[in-house]
């Protein structure tokens, strides 16, 4: 059989190499057979595979295991290789090293980063192959987030799984496990009337003009170009804006595809007012001005800047539980569903369709109010008219 358990050690009686004696687990001497030894050995496969023991028990073990494993044409090498590459640690190392290549945006691979390594505090030592549905599963149960977070997870890991298996499905005939399902239901957003929006951002420019005008002008943009998130906002540089082809470039969205946005006059006239001399390209253009706070002139705004003064704005009107996303981008598409088709808006201003878009974009207000008029109009038919038509159908 393939395989055997050899020590470094000597007899000493005669200084003759020791023997494994196969299914005793023990170390013995050729001349002195009544002469035993059954510790420090190490396991040699071929010229594939050494592995040291402190027990020759625990080395026949091993030489079993790997021995079965052949049998069963499953043996890798790599899985006792020194630097474990098919360890769950080495996986993800590769995993991230590869998506970076992909250049998707940094959010997406801080966001795989996290996600992995929140794993590999389970799984690090683990062999990939040995992780199967009932660690996953296990993972998900103990993990402290809600199920929109968990499912936020469970799309990252099952991207991994299917790059690992499509690598090795031939070689090391890895085959996809299967993951739980994680059902959750996305929470509708409150928004406003753009009376109150204007509102709002009347009360922004008051509190904020006098500071820095660039914190008004990024919410006020927000509000108008629903197609831009607020962070992708804050990661505008200088370099980014054209204001004579009169657009600006959002070069790693959400959505791992650049994007731009076509600005009216009346906003390229703005950012020209309070914009001033051109700044380097490389140089955010939502950054801070020297103020008594201490923030460095020329930093970038962080990211609860444009969030902290659209909650003091509505503070101060009395309007309550509107967030910075649902306030702009929510409310200006909902808005829009008065004056275009939904399908008009993902084209023009969303960008894209998603589950998010379905929630806050009202699908065609004039259908909508249409249905309702129809629903009023039966209501005021006689009641006499209404049983007749329910005895008709029964």
């Amino acid at each position: 059989m393939k395989g055997s358990i050899y020590t470094s050690q000597k007899c000493f009686e005669c200084g003759k190499s020791l023997k494994y004696v196969e299914g005793r687990g023990i170390l013995t001497c050729p001349d002195h057979p009544e002469l035993v030894w059954n510790s420090n050995c190490m396991v040699r496969f071929g010229t594939e595979h050494t592995k040291r023991f402190k027990t020759v028990i625990e080395a026949e073990r091993h030489l079993t295991y790997l021995r079965v494993q052949t049998d069963n044409g499953q043996f890798d090498q790599r899985e006792w290789a020194k630097d474990q590459p098919l360890s769950f640690y080495s996986l993800r190392k590769k995993f991230l090293a590869h998506k970076k290549r992909k250049k998707i945006s940094t959010k997406q691979i801080r966001h795989i980063a996290r996600v992995l390594k929140t794993a590999g505090e389970k799984w690090d030592t683990f062999q990939i192959k040995d992780i199967a549905e009932s660690e996953i599963e296990d993972f998900f149960d103990n993990l402290s987030v809600v199920n929109k977070t968990k499912k936020n997870y469970l799309t990252v890991l099952h991207n991994f799984w299917r790059w690992i298996v499509r690598r090795e499905k031939r070689r090391s005939g890895l085959e996809m496990p299967e993951f739980p399902e994680i059902n959750f239901k996305l929470s509708w957003r409150n928004i406003v009337s753009m009376e109150d929006q204007a509102d709002i951002l009347d009360e922004i420019k008051r509190l904020t003009y006098h500071i820095n005008p660039r914190i008004w002008l990024g919410i006020k943009l927000l509000s108008m170009y629903p197609k831009v998130r607020p962070g992708e906002m804050l990661n505008v540089k200088e370099g980014h804006i054209n204001l004579n082809e009169k657009w600006i470039l959002f070069p790693e969205p959400k959505e791992g595809i650049p994007k731009f946005i076509h600005l009216l006059d009346e906003h390229v006239k703005l950012i020209r007012e309070i914009r001033g001399p051109k700044g380097i390209p490389d140089m955010y253009f939502f950054r801070h001005v020297k103020t008594k706070s201490g923030v460095k002139a020329g930093t970038r705004f962080g990211q609860k800047q444009f969030r902290l003064w659209w909650n003091r704005a509505c503070k101060n009107l009395g309007i309550e539980n509107v967030d910075l996303y649902g306030g702009t981008k929510h409310s200006t598409v909902t808005a829009l569903g008065k004056e275009l088709t939904p399908e008009q808006i993902q084209r023009g201003a969303t960008g894209h369709v998603s589950d998010a878009f379905k929630r806050y974009m009202l699908p065609d207000i004039n259908e909508a109010l249409t249905a309702t008029k129809a629903v009023q109009k039966i209501q005021k038919r006689p009641q006499k008219s209404l049983i007749k038509l329910s005895n008709r159908q029964t």
